[in-house]
């Protein structure tokens, strides 16, 4: 009985003091909001890094005022060179349906998505809900990508290999002539 009695307290005392607490995911930061008129509504367009940069990865919330529970809607995210982003799977050349944020539960969003060129984007905006359909349009200018240019990072970032495929054609052709002169040797 007492050894049921301390494995039992051993076991409630591991469970209560053992175990991590469990976190949810962490919170989005939002840093810079814009506000758009779609028809009768009006959408908060939220994002986690400002001011924007081309090919850098950032959330963005979509908040109408209304609460995302009285709407639905799409968005249309048409880069400078007229090509439609597609975040999300569901992605059409139509828009994307909008779709709770991972992290934001109140908001709809994406989560980690980068834009892919510099420049003046447009944020095409449908909502149909109580007061009926609207239609807005949100332009953002995008800056081009943090760091230097992307050829020159790949070509630093490859120097070490350009650097081992010499040593390993070195050594192979090295131990290739020893294995031929060990076969030699035994006849």
């Amino acid at each position: 009985m007492r050894t049921l009695l301390a494995i039992l307290t051993a076991g409630l005392l591991f469970t209560a003091v053992g175990t991590p607490a469990v976190a949810g995911p962490p919170p989005v930061d939002v840093v810079h909001s814009e506000v758009t008129q779609v028809g009768p509504y009006q959408l908060r367009t939220s994002f986690s890094e400002w001011p924007l940069r081309s090919e850098r990865s950032l959330d963005f919330l979509f908040d109408p005022e209304l609460g995302i529970k009285a709407v639905t809607g799409k968005v249309k995210p048409i880069a400078p060179s007229g090509k439609v982003l597609q975040p999300q799977t569901q992605s059409t050349r139509d828009g994307t349906g909008f779709a709770r944020h991972p992290r934001a539960l109140d908001s709809w969003g994406f989560d980690i998505v980068a834009l892919t060129e510099p420049g003046t984007w447009r944020f095409e905006y449908t909502l149909d809900g109580p007061r009926g359909a609207g239609r807005g349009v949100l332009e953002i200018l995008v800056g081009s990508r943090p760091g230097p240019p992307s050829e020159l990072a790949w070509s630093v970032g490859l120097l070490p290999l350009a650097a081992l495929v010499p040593m390993g054609s070195y050594l192979w052709w090295r131990t290739r002539r020893r294995r031929d002169l060990s076969l030699n040797a035994w006849s």
